[in-house]
């Protein structure tokens, strides 16, 4: 009972949400704040309804009354991510074909579904026509509420573009990245992750733009990128957009001085985030403009 009602709050407080907004047409806010104190069990209607308004799988608020089992669904993703930011596909197959964890969880299930199918992507292991028809099938398979939990759809989306991309089918790709834009980058949300994911979606973008020499619309997103770092302090991609940006200026023939402000704010970003590769790379390759 504590621990779900803990998670429960968690997730109101993460939609700005009241207790009294989520009781309503529900239970009373009182039954809410008991629920949240760990006093009272739910009813299983109560508990669906919850999660409903919640945008979470009802399986996931009721693993959280076997906390042995979240803790270890947790511990998994935590595990597979870390391999993820290293690209080390071949760990995450193997991490993913030891899992033992319960298959009730339909949600950790897709999740392991889609980075299965992306890790054998990347390992050549299946083509990009198999990985992409694989990841739509997630999509199509999986309810709307439990693909949305922690925004699985969008990196799933994100992915089939990035296919897309890599593949030669620019116009696809960005069919992909504008659905997932238009639909969420100007809501408020109150997890952060979400806006790491729509930041690097933006990124995504922004290279495809550029490598097909849609320039204006390449800076357009740069700016976006830029502006959307500020906005929510999340400065990991902050320095590659600024590069984009001054390789779009370059192109378009902009003043020298405002080319030269652009990489030496990228430079120093760099070096402030301690990225080796790209200081190596805009130091080589934009030392004109660095002097």
């Amino acid at each position: 009972m504590k621990y779900l009602g803990l998670e429960i709050s968690k997730l109101r407080a993460e939609l700005g949400m009241s207790q009294k907004e989520l009781a309503k047409d529900i239970c009373t806010q009182s039954t809410i704040s008991r629920i949240e104190a760990g006093e009272v069990y739910p009813a299983i209607d109560t508990l669906l309804k919850i999660a409903l308004k919640l945008q979470v799988p009802v399986e996931y608020l009721i693993e959280m009354l076997f906390y042995k089992n979240v803790l270890e669904s947790e511990r998994l993703i935590k595990d597979i991510e870390f391999h993820l930011k290293e690209h080390d596909y071949k760990k995450i197959i193997s991490i993913i074909n030891k899992n033992e964890i319960s298959s009730e969880n339909i949600w950790l299930n897709f999740y392991l579904d889609y980075l299965l199918q992306t890790a054998h992507y990347n390992l050549k292991m299946i083509s990009p026509e198999e990985c992409i028809t694989n990841l739509k099938n997630i999509l199509i398979s999986s309810n709307q509420t439990t693909i949305q939990f922690r925004f699985l759809h969008i990196k799933i989306n994100n992915t089939i573009a990035i296919v897309y991309a890599e593949n030669g089918e620019a116009n696809k790709s960005l069919y992909y990245y504008n659905k997932i834009l238009k639909e969420h980058i100007h809501k408020n949300y109150n997890d952060y992750k979400i806006y790491e994911t729509l930041i690097t979606v933006l990124y995504n973008k922004c290279k495809v733009l550029y490598d097909i020499n849609n320039i204006e619309e390449a800076l357009d997103t740069a700016n976006q990128g830029i502006s959307k770092t500020k906005e929510t302090g999340i400065i990991s991609l902050a320095g590659q957009f600024l590069y984009y940006k001054g390789q779009c200026l370059e192109k378009m023939d902009f003043p020298f001085k405002e080319i030269k402000e652009v990489y030496t704010q990228a430079l120093s970003l760099f070096e402030f985030m301690e990225f080796p590769f790209y200081i190596k790379a805009i130091k080589e390759n934009k030392k004109q403009y660095l002097k």
